[in-house]
């Protein structure tokens, strides 16, 4: 009751003037009042709401750069690791085929003198030697015993190894190498290079002392009875040198070494090229654990006495070494020397090496943690600044509400939307691209800090975009690429006969073959066809490598092969014709591939079959009248596309009733399980002996053949191109 009494006085006391002007104070009192909270309010719930999406944002966008930056150079690093490894692998295969190469060569020589006649080579001792050329040198017990006449006949005979020799020394005369082979007998033949120089320098020591037999490599190699890469070196070009050796045999055995030592520049390229920012290390592992190049020449990772990293690191580098050591491939932090490090690596599977690259965290993740600080400190900076002119703010408005209430409420409402508004449109903005939308973009054209800010999420959005665009691209391109092999398969199986039965108009034989690649496309191939209505030609072959181009010069053999049996007119002679198809595949085979080949032609009336073979497997062979299986006597002919101008001799033997015969490439007999251990020619024969009388039709027993070599193998990688052909006779029968 008093307080409605004094609301009235309050509002009837005085004049009018008076309680107009006690009506407006205590209007705009009560206004200021509620104003003043909900202006103190709305700062309030600002200040919050952008306090917590500021330092949202500011761990978000620390976070994933973090991320994002940690991931590209893992990525990095181990697609490095990985091309450089292939390239390295694929220089020092090529070395190790080419020293294979030479071996065979000198045992063809050797193993058949009667092919030969005797040569003479220049001696350094008595004359100067050029760059490529080829010479004989007697070693210091040769020269201090003589030589006998036997041995004056062995090396006039060896030095017709001149013919491999000399084109090889060509294809490395581009590097200070050497392509020699050293004999047990104390002799050496041998072709070197200098880039630059007119003659080679031929040190007094090398012409008086020097006693192949007696060198580390003709050692190793003899000890370990296989190809062998000798301890690395610094050649006096300054660059990595490989000493690749082989044994080699004549009729009795062992009888030396062929070598090729060669300082590989391309090999210090890939390293060097390898290398990612200062503290970045490339190095060579091998399969014991040993530093073989490096470049880095001081320290944990230095070439210089082939370390032995496996005992001399931490914890975690000896962990990721061991998993080097054992062909893995991958990407790991390690400890060195004090400091973490991004180690990657990837195998070189045919040496058994590895190949690793290394960079100090520190290095790459420095800028990263720099620009979280710089993005933390602006962040930092624009919330002073926002509380700042929240303060100015109130101070405005206090003062605005006294001065006009209606302006007051609209300014307040203006600079409220003004500066919440942006805020939460950045903020939404933030949550959709965090939430995968890379579309997103956030446009807040208030020309200050959040306009700044918002232009560079956009930017940000705009290179992930670009990134995943180029990773499309790429992945697309490797689809493109499988897609083309997968055409090109169909094309190689389509080029082979394929439709079985073949001939059924024919009972006088059953043919069937099989060919599966190790790769999209292979080397192998067979044929089969009829010659005329008497007479069936039969053909397979193995071309040297695998891949695209070893299926190219498949095509090429194939097709020279037929096209010179079908030019012939009357009897087909099989060494003219392998002959002039060798002359053929020599031209312009600058790659210096080559192939083994078996052909023969079976006459169906009289069982006679004419056959050749070019350094090929030898087929086998199952007599009825004996009732089993063995190898078909064949003459040593040389392989085709290797040397021109050779000849070759043909032979002929007469099938019975019942006979069958098994041609097949070595993927066959050389065919790896997991144990490394192979298939072999007298598992073979065994299997062979073994098929039943209901597996005497050619398709059941190549067949009976693909299972048992199938469960031989297991789950292991097929290691080559496998071929079979398989023919039964089964007579002509009299009309």
């Amino acid at each position: 009751m008093n307080e409605k009494i004094y609301s009235l006085w309050f509002l009837k006391k005085g004049s009018i003037r008076n309680r107009v002007f006690r009506l407006i104070l205590l209007g705009s009192m009560t206004i200021l009042v509620v104003m003043g909270l909900l202006v103190a309010y709305g700062l309030y719930t600002m200040d919050s709401v952008f306090m917590t999406q500021s330092d949202q944002l500011t761990v978000t966008s620390a976070g994933y750069i973090e991320n994002v930056t940690s991931q590209q150079i893992t990525g990095r690093l181990t697609d490095v690791a990985q091309t450089r490894a292939l390239a390295i692998e694929t220089e020092l295969s090529g070395i190790t085929n080419d020293t294979n190469y030479l071996a065979y060569g000198v045992e063809s020589v050797i193993k058949n003198p009667e092919y030969f006649a005797e040569r003479s080579l220049p001696d350094p001792r008595f004359q100067k030697i050029r760059p490529g050329e080829v010479y004989i040198h007697r070693g210091a017990k040769l020269q201090a015993s003589g030589v006998s006449p036997s041995l004056r006949h062995e090396i006039g005979i060896m030095s017709n190894a001149l013919s491999y020799i000399a084109p090889m020394a060509k294809q490395y005369n581009q590097f200070e190498s050497s392509i020699f082979i050293g004999s047990k007998n104390g002799y050496i033949i041998a072709a070197d290079n200098a880039p630059g120089k007119e003659y080679i320098n031929m040190t007094e020591e090398f012409l008086t002392t020097y006693e192949p037999t007696e060198r580390g490599w003709y050692k190793n190699t003899k000890e370990r009875g296989t190809i062998t890469f000798n301890d690395i070196y610094v050649g006096a070009d300054g660059y990595p040198s490989f000493t690749c050796s082989a044994p080699y045999e004549d009729n009795d055995g062992f009888a030396g070494v062929v070598a090729i030592a060669c300082s590989v520049k391309s090999i210090s390229d890939i390293l060097d090229n390898s290398l990612m920012g200062k503290s970045g290390i490339s190095f060579v592992l091998s399969d014991k654990g040993k530093i073989m190049l490096s470049t880095n020449h001081e320290g944990l990772m230095n070439d210089v006495d082939g370390k032995d990293l496996q005992k001399d690191s931490s914890d975690s580098l000896g962990d990721a070494v061991e998993k080097m050591m054992s062909g893995a491939s991958g990407w790991q932090i390690v400890e060195m020397d004090g400091q973490n490090y991004f180690l990657a690596y990837a195998p070189m599977k045919k040496l058994k090496w590895s190949f690793g690259t290394i960079i100090a965290i520190n290095e790459v993740m420095t800028p990263v943690q720099t620009a979280r600080q710089h993005i933390v400190d602006q962040v930092g900076s624009f919330k002073d600044m926002m509380n700042s002119q929240m303060v100015k703010f109130a101070l405005v408005a206090i003062i605005s509400i006294w001065s006009a209430l209606v302006m007051l409420f609209n300014i307040t409402s203006w600079l409220t939307n003004r500066f919440v508004e942006p805020i939460k449109e950045l903020t939404d903005g933030v949550r959709e691209i965090a939430a995968g939308n890379l579309e997103k973009k956030i446009a807040i054209p208030t020309r200050d800090e959040l306009e700044t800010l918002a232009n560079a999420f956009n930017n940000m959005t705009d290179k992930l975009q670009n990134y995943m665009s180029n990773l499309t691209r790429v992945t697309m391109e490797k689809e493109h690429i499988a897609t083309e092999l997968a055409v090109a398969t169909n094309i190689q199986e389509s080029m082979l006969p394929h439709t079985f039965p073949f001939a059924p108009e024919h009972t006088e034989f059953d043919i069937y073959a099989t060919m599966q690649a190790a790769k999209e496309v292979g080397g192998d191939f067979y044929d089969f066809y009829m010659v005329d209505d008497e007479h069936l030609l039969v053909t397979i072959a193995d071309v040297s490598g695998k891949g695209v181009p070893a299926a190219l010069f498949m095509v090429i053999a194939k097709t020279m092969l037929k096209n010179s049996v079908l030019s012939m007119e009357g009897e087909r002679d099989l060494a003219a014709i392998m002959a002039r198809t060798n002359d053929q595949l020599c031209q312009n085979n600058d790659a210096m591939m080559f192939v083994t080949a078996f052909m023969g032609i079976l006459n169906l009336t009289t069982g006679k079959f004419n056959y050749i073979n070019a350094g090929h497997n030898p087929p086998v062979l199952y007599k009825a009248n004996e009732n089993r299986f063995d190898f078909m006597p064949v003459a040593r002919n040389f392989v085709m596309g290797g040397m021109d101008n050779i000849e070759y001799k043909s032979q002929e033997l007469t099938l019975c009733k019942g006979d069958r015969l098994v041609l097949y490439t070595d993927g066959v007999t050389e065919a790896l399980n997991y144990s490394k251990e192979l298939f072999g020619e007298e598992r073979l024969l065994d299997t062979l002996n073994k098929t039943t009388k209901s597996e005497n039709s050619a398709q059941k027993l190549l067949l009976k053949l693909e299972q048992v070599l199938k469960n031989y193998v297991g789950h292991a990688e097929q290691s080559d191109d496998i071929t079979m052909l398989a023919l039964v006779y089964n007579g002509h029968e009299m009309a």
